[in-house]
């Protein structure tokens, strides 16, 4: 029985998606209350008979944050695939981001090292490698430091991993991932999934900055791969970046709008210009009592070239990835079928 958390994102959907298609027992956590309709859409999208396969799925109601709980449903479970995590850059968030993201991973590792549950897998991201100075793609041994320049997203990030470590030497088996900007179909309002849907509407304005980017379906097969029986003794204990390729925020931002067959972005938007539009957002968040579209991470970042160097699981179990090209053609021709244009 394999156990995954976060079934209702992106990630986590095409985890699952993966793990049924394989004929795999899945037992998947969510919260009392949400909706699985996000999954269900995702599944349309790759295959014809997407009813049945999720019926496959044994969804069980929970909360990693309460400990006791997830006792009964680990029953049985041989492998878990943890991809649960909060997601915000909005400061007001930071608190309840950090908390929740450790403490979910603290008690799941807890849990699997009590109960002997074999295989863990850990979804962190290139957020807890830490920044790379600009020129030099950082791999799995870029040390991590601490400074204000992470995110608080980043921080939970990093926090969680240490947690994992800690718990693979109290003896848990484990394998951690770190996932670089995921290409792949989600709600196309939040999350990278936004980021097609951004060109769609006419995205006007472009950065210097740049980092790495990924497929959903890359990300979700390197985690089954890397659990295998075939692998496991040479991969366990190990953190792999996941990363296709580098490529700046322009050079995306145009592919996606030659795939969408939409306008480029002309005009480039320097820190002065960045941070007016940020200043602006604040204000505008404040009044509307709303989310900031704008943040002081995203301002950072924005024109910041953070690159990874993501060879490591290729050379380790001849991972091939997909072409970050046909990522995005690939997203933008679901992105148009979503919205009844193909």
């Amino acid at each position: 029985m394999v156990f995954v958390t976060g079934g209702t994102g992106m990630v986590g959907a095409h985890l699952l998606y993966e793990l049924v298609s394989k004929g795999e027992k899945v037992r998947a956590l969510k919260r009392p209350g949400s909706s699985i309709q996000q999954t269900e859409k995702i599944f349309s999208f790759y295959s014809s008979e997407h009813q049945s396969l999720r019926q496959n799925i044994e969804w069980v109601d929970g909360d990693i944050l309460e400990k006791d709980s997830l006792c009964e449903v680990l029953a049985g479970v041989d492998r878990i695939y943890h991809a649960a995590a909060m997601v915000s850059f909005d400061p007001r968030d930071r608190d309840v981001m950090i908390y929740n993201n450790v403490m979910g991973t603290t008690n799941l590792v807890d849990l699997a090292v009590s109960l002997q549950i074999p295989r863990f897998c850990h979804v962190s991201s290139i957020s807890a490698i830490g920044s790379p100075p600009e020129g030099i793609e950082a791999n799995e041994e870029h040390p991590w430091r601490n400074n204000l320049d992470h995110s608080a997203y980043a921080e939970s990030k990093y926090l969680s991993e240490m947690e994992v470590w800690r718990a693979m030497f109290q003896g848990l088996n484990m394998v951690i991932v770190n996932p670089s900007v995921i290409v792949g179909p989600g709600d196309w309002k939040t999350g990278s999934s936004r980021l097609i849907s951004t060109v769609w509407k006419g995205l006007k304005f472009y950065t210097r900055g740049g980092t790495g980017f990924v497929d959903v379906r890359d990300v979700a097969r390197a985690m089954i791969n890397l659990m295998h029986d075939d692998v496991w003794e040479g991969v366990k204990n190990q953190r792999y970046i996941l990363n296709s390729e580098n490529l700046t925020f322009r050079e995306f931002f145009n592919q996606a709008a030659g795939c969408l067959q939409v306008k480029q972005p002309k005009y480039f938007a320097g820190n002065l210009l960045l941070n007016l539009a940020f200043r602006l957002s604040s204000i505008k968040s404040h009044l509307t009592r709303t989310q900031s579209a704008i943040t002081r991470d995203t301002v950072r970042s924005a024109n910041k070239l953070s690159y990874y160097d993501g060879s490591k699981i290729c050379r380790t179990i001849g991972f091939e990835y997909t072409p970050v090209e046909v990522s995005i053609r690939n997203n933008s021709q679901l992105f148009l079928k979503d919205i009844g244009l193909k």
